[in-house]
């Protein structure tokens, strides 16, 4: 799982002069508390992009996460929960950016793509999953040579019921990484 995460990862830096922004970034955060317990998540994203308008970036993201997932929503019927489990991720990924003149430059962005795992997740559902998500942040000394990205995103992991069971996972998650290269001042 790791292997293929590196190998997508080494790719999408490979092909990086064909992007106008690449970033490399933290995630972390919590489901939703219910009565099987709550989920952590932490990933390493790596992202590349290319600017659409002088504003909007389109891109794909490559994540390598980790997961730990409490007992299955059916007991201990299935024998799984309680458990870490490390998962691949890719997606498509909208950004708008706001006060593009300026050194701090609010954003919003949605992605979604497919995701699969060693174990199934949430336990006891499946394997492969859709990530969407919804977020919002800040950039920092974004005309600077690597400008600093934090912000909050909402989290949803579900197989999107092509599977017999699919509660999912809503997860709260905090951003935080670096862009390592930006779009040329023309282009923006």
């Amino acid at each position: 799982m790791r292997r293929l995460a590196l190998l997508l990862a080494v790719s999408l830096t490979a092909s990086a002069q064909s992007f106008d922004d690449v970033r490399v970034y933290a995630t972390g955060g919590k489901s939703t508390t219910n009565w099987h317990g709550q989920a952590d998540l932490q990933a390493i994203n790596f992202e590349a992009g290319r600017a659409l308008t002088r504003r909007t970036t389109v891109g794909v993201v490559v994540s390598a996460l980790n997961l730990w997932q409490p007992r299955s929503w059916f007991g201990d019927l299935y024998g799984d929960g309680n458990e870490s489990v490390r998962a691949v991720s890719t997606a498509l990924l909208l950004r708008h950016s706001w006060r593009g003149d300026k050194p701090i430059r609010p954003y919003v962005e949605i992605s979604t793509g497919p995701m699969y795992a060693e174990k199934r997740v949430p336990a006891a559902t499946s394997r492969f999953n859709f990530v969407s998500l919804g977020g919002a942040g800040v950039t920092f000394n974004a005309d600077g040579r690597f400008p600093f990205f934090a912000g909050y995103r909402v989290m949803h992991i579900s197989n999107g019921g092509y599977a017999p069971r699919n509660p999912g996972l809503n997860i709260g998650a905090i951003v935080m990484g670096v862009q390592l290269r930006s779009a040329s001042p023309h282009r923006r």
